[in-house]
């Protein structure tokens, strides 16, 4: 099954349920499929990311923050994504997501996805970082959004330390390839 399909099949399930709180725990399920596999016959490294994607959207739908999101024109980006194998998923086994967020600073959202296998285990862990951008308007903070679904003006938890590192590890790579690019139109170009 196509995962657009998936999709839209989560999105009918959910329709009459009501909003969920901003930190609470969601869970999608669902049932791999041939066109999941990679060559070793178990679930593709990067099929457990779309999974995740599934759980993700799962999460703005009922959260509230897509339609704030979209009515003021901004779109779901993901900057970077942190990823765990653990355990494989084979053809036709049931799986879930469980979805949360984690937290946020003044520009990205942390949110983790557990994959969990039939038997109740940890397939993957994915975490990631994201936020809802527009062209026009640049990021929309995470705790404007959130205050926007009517859930009031929250704070963020403290992220896990590890999340906190890895946060750190990647504003300074960003920091480090701004650098470059300014070092990159400095330089001389050929003719």
């Amino acid at each position: 099954m196509n995962l657009l399909l998936r999709l839209l099949w989560i999105l009918f399930q959910r329709r009459k349920q009501p909003q969920c709180g901003a930190f609470d725990t969601l869970r999608v399920r669902s049932r791999v499929f041939p066109n999941d596999l990679d060559l070793n016959m178990h679930v593709n490294n990067g099929r457990y990311l779309s999974f995740a994607d599934l759980g993700r959207v799962d999460w703005f739908f009922r959260s509230g923050a897509w339609d704030v999101a979209r009515k003021q024109g901004f779109i779901p980006v993901i900057g970077d994504v942190n990823a765990r194998f653990i355990r494989q998923l084979k053809a036709f086994d049931r799986f879930y997501v469980e979805s949360r967020l984690l937290g946020w600073d003044e520009k990205w959202a942390f949110l983790e996805h557990k994959i969990f296998d039939q038997d109740n285990r940890v397939a993957a862990l994915i975490v990631i970082r994201g936020m809802f951008w527009s062209k026009k308007k640049g990021g929309l903070s995470p705790e404007d959004l959130i205050a926007a679904t009517g859930q009031g003006h929250l704070e963020s938890p403290t992220l896990p330390e590890w999340v906190e590192a890895w946060r750190q590890t990647l504003d300074a790579l960003s920091a480090q390839a701004r650098k470059d690019r300014e070092i990159q139109r400095e330089l001389p170009r050929d003719v």
